[in-house]
């Protein structure tokens, strides 16, 4: 899921220990590495990120929330039926031709 101009979005902490950074998406940047977003965060700074998939939160209006690039759950599938064993057959075993022995030179 891509984010649109004015989602919130948050973005997965660096490193261990740190807190997620949340803002809002002021502009997209399109180019031939993808889409950048130009994001105007909560503690006042303003940056242009290019997330990989699975960091970015998006937040859309209505309190959904979805990460970029996560991929839709599939629906449940019923159990199916086990499939009657069908009853097995014996392998016959396989004649190798005899070899020829023949006397030393």
């Amino acid at each position: 899921m891509d984010a649109k101009v004015g989602d919130r979005i948050s973005l997965d902490a660096k490193k261990v220990g740190q807190a997620r950074r949340t803002g809002k998406v002021n502009a997209l940047v399109e180019g031939l590495s993808g889409v950048r977003y130009e994001v105007a965060w909560d503690d006042g700074s303003v940056s242009v990120i290019s997330p990989g998939a699975g960091v970015l939160l998006v937040e859309r209006g209505g309190g959904k929330k979805a990460r970029a690039g996560a991929k839709a759950k599939p629906a449940a599938k019923a159990k199916a039926k086990p499939a009657a064993k069908q009853p097995k057959k014996a392998k016959k075993p396989t004649k190798q031709p005899k070899q020829k022995r023949t006397k030393g030179r």
